[in-house]
């Protein structure tokens, strides 16, 4: 008291007035948002080291500053994006930030954010359009709350309702005598406290490890150019329930809704296929031997396979060849110049031994050269001739040119009983050059059609660009079924291997279908970097950032999990080599 009074003369303050009652019921307020702002901000990053943050407003008051304030200055400093969160009837979109410094967390708050009431700050962040699924959102109720049986009731109905509007990893922070952080697990419906919790991301991603039988939409889809199957399309694949046995969780299958397989991310923003259903939240999960890149959205924008695969021509095999062409071909240009060449060869030394011998012996030959070289051509084509000349090594040579004769008929006589009893076919396209150069329309399917373009030099494309045709799956069966050999195919080297070796493209034990050798683009193995590895033998989590992987070779990881650590919604699976 005596202290009090000392400081109301000192300072001439009237304690008991109005004025100075409002001023110190400020500063304790201002002094306690302050504080709070700082745990929260403390608790964040000592709970997700994240590195990229939004701040979702509506009034933007002390504690947002605070928020915002302790947010850029905390450690180096984290960049941080305000929005406007406040409901309104614009439906424009916030353009959205590249996230170039990792990976994402939203921070939603506001004066009116309470447990009761979260539906409009919910809704009015997701229409943001920034919102990155997959992502971390941190609601932080500004007013002090009660704990009680109606308190737990009303943040059960909060975070159910983050479930349906596909909000995965959030968590609520609110003051209740101290700061406290609740997670929600939507598989068994508990609550957690986790404000002692280090590493809340973790735990939220291990809440994926044990789905308590939930049902997941798979998508399955048969590759309708490849499979010989017919019927509705099942959860029955071994990789299908490995999956569902691990995360204990059960299969509900369904079909592409646009019939189309994989499908992909369109430049004019639109999706196929599986990628259309996995974006818009008609399936949860999709097992495939492909790997998905997740884009700002978190959508899918490459549909490349995780092996070493090349994308390679499927083209018509080459036909038979009539048989007067089949014998010009056997009979090679080399193998005509070498028959000039010796009958020259021994025509000229036949006249020169018979000059020699004239001289030597004194034989009278009154016949000219022209007249001694017709009859020595009439030896070679007739293997008979009657020559006057009596000079013996003569004799000999003339013997040598119709032996050879001989020789040269039989060995044409064998080439055209080979053309007429066997048949013989043309030389089939093996190089990209040859294709090229041929008047086939080239069906290009819309997921290979980038890194085709990519993968061709200049004057290539600029022969073949009017010939291209994109086609889809069903085009591809069709021109496969009804033999439109007008077409070369762009395939996986082992699909394409694949179509030819079936039963029903071999005609007589030959195959109609040709792949093509030079292949004009190849698809390597992904890198593994921050991605998360499973062994399905041992159920042990191998990290691909560091490479432990508690002793198992890279052939005995059986399945990559994409996306398992970072959410439940649009989960994928895909095989490993």
């Amino acid at each position: 008291e005596f202290k009090e009074e000392n400081q109301e003369k000192a300072l001439s303050l009237n304690l008991s007035s109005t004025l100075y009652k409002e001023v110190l019921s400020y500063h304790n307020e201002t002094y306690f948002k302050t504080e709070y702002a700082y745990q929260v901000v403390n608790k964040i990053f000592n709970s997700y080291t994240q590195w990229f943050f939004t701040i979702t407003f509506c009034e933007f008051t002390h504690f947002e500053n605070r928020i915002l304030k302790y947010t850029e200055t905390y450690g180096d400093g984290y960049p941080v994006m305000l929005l406007n969160g406040c409901p309104n009837t614009n439906i424009t979109k916030v353009k959205p930030k590249i996230n170039i410094h990792g990976e994402t967390a939203y921070i939603v708050t506001s004066n009116d954010l309470s447990i009761d009431e979260s539906e409009f700050a919910i809704e009015a962040f997701i229409h943001t359009g920034v919102f990155q699924p997959r992502s971390a959102v941190i609601f932080v109720i500004k007013m002090p709350v009660e704990m009680d049986s109606y308190f737990f009731y009303s943040m059960k109905n909060h975070f159910e309702l983050l479930w349906n509007r596909r909000v995965t990893k959030s968590v609520l922070i609110l003051w209740s005598e101290r700061l406290r952080v609740f997670s929600y697990n939507p598989f068994n419906g508990e609550i957690k406290d986790v404000t002692d919790v280090k590493d809340v991301s973790h735990l939220l991603a291990g809440q994926y490890d044990n789905l308590f039988g939930y049902e997941l939409r798979l998508s399955v889809f048969r590759k309708l150019y490849t499979s010989n199957e017919t019927g509705p399309v099942r959860c029955n694949s071994r990789l299908a329930k490995t999956v569902m046995e691990n995360l204990n969780a059960t299969c509900k299958p369904l079909p592409p809704r646009d019939g189309s397989t994989v499908g992909d991310l369109l430049e004019n923003g639109t999706a196929t296929g599986v990628t259309a259903d996995l974006i818009d939240g008609y399936t949860d999960l999709e097992l495939s031997s492909r790997i998905l890149k997740n884009s700002y959205y978190g959508y899918i924008d490459t549909t490349y396979p995780l092996n070493q695969d090349e994308l390679c021509f499927l083209i018509k095999k080459s036909i038979k060849q009539s048989t007067f062409k089949t014998t010009l071909k056997l009979i090679s240009t080399d193998m005509l110049i070498l028959l000039m060449c010796n009958v020259f060869v021994l025509i000229g030394v036949t006249l020169l031994v018979k000059r020699v011998e004239i001289l030597v012996w004194n034989i009278n030959d009154n016949r000219t050269i022209t007249l001694t070289i017709f009859d020595l051509l009439k030896c070679f084509i007739r293997q008979t001739v009657d020559l006057k000349f009596a000079g013996p090594v003569f004799r000999c040579l003339v013997l040598m040119i119709m032996l050879y004769s001989l020789v040269i008929d039989c060995a044409i006589d064998g080439i055209i009983t080979s053309a007429i009893t066997y048949p013989r076919y043309k030389p089939d396209i093996s190089t990209l050059s040859e294709l090229f150069q041929s008047n086939l329309t080239f069906g290009i399917h819309n997921r290979h059609r980038i890194i085709f373009n990519n993968s061709l030099p200049d004057e290539y494309y600029e022969m073949i660009s009017d010939r291209i045709e994109i086609v889809n799956d069903q085009k591809i069966k069709q021109i496969i079924d009804e033999r439109q050999f007008q077409y070369a195919l762009l395939l996986r080297k082992t699909d394409a291997l694949f179509i030819s070796r079936k039963p029903s493209n071999m005609l007589s034990g030959r195959p109609i279908f040709h792949t093509v050798e030079e292949c004009p683009c190849i698809v390597k193995k992904i890198s593994r970097e921050h991605l998360i590895l499973i062994d399905f033998n041992s159920s042990n989590v191998v990290s691909a950032r560091d490479g432990t992987n508690n002793g198992q070779n890279d052939e005995e990881l059986q399945l990559l999990f994409w996306a398992k650590r970072a959410s439940f919604l649009n989960l994928k699976c895909v095989t490993t080599l």
